[in-house]
């Protein structure tokens, strides 16, 4: 059996979805004998991982699973190794690095990691 990265890719849609679009890319780790079989089970799997729920005005939210969008074997599960990777070409440079602060203090400020 080896790892693979399977990158699952699902359209978020809230109530009637009259939403601005969304869409949701997951690297799922998935345990398997060869590719097709990972590629089988996570198009098997897919639907179970994010089961729907109604959110906080009521309106059930739902992941439909569009398809799996990339895979790649994974040699050794060890401390730093790489899974997923993308390159983003925002449209503006200082916009993103000020989403990337906020998110980075959101995250370090979270005291119940270590809990």
């Amino acid at each position: 059996m080896k790892w693979f990265a399977v990158n699952c890719i699902y359209q978020v849609i809230c109530g009637e979805g009259k939403h601005t679009p969304q869409f949701n890319e997951q690297t799922r780790l998935i345990l398997a004998e060869g590719i097709a079989h990972a590629l089988n089970k996570a198009n098997l799997n897919a639907v179970h991982f994010n089961p729907s729920f109604n959110n906080c005005q009521g309106d059930k939210v739902v992941w439909k699973f569009l398809g799996v969008g990339g895979i790649s074997e994974v040699e050794e599960l060890t401390d730093g190794v790489e899974i997923s990777s993308k390159i983003v070409e925002p449209k503006s440079v200082d916009q993103y690095l000020e989403k990337l602060k906020h998110r980075n203090k959101s995250l370090t400020n979270q005291n119940h990691f270590d809990n």
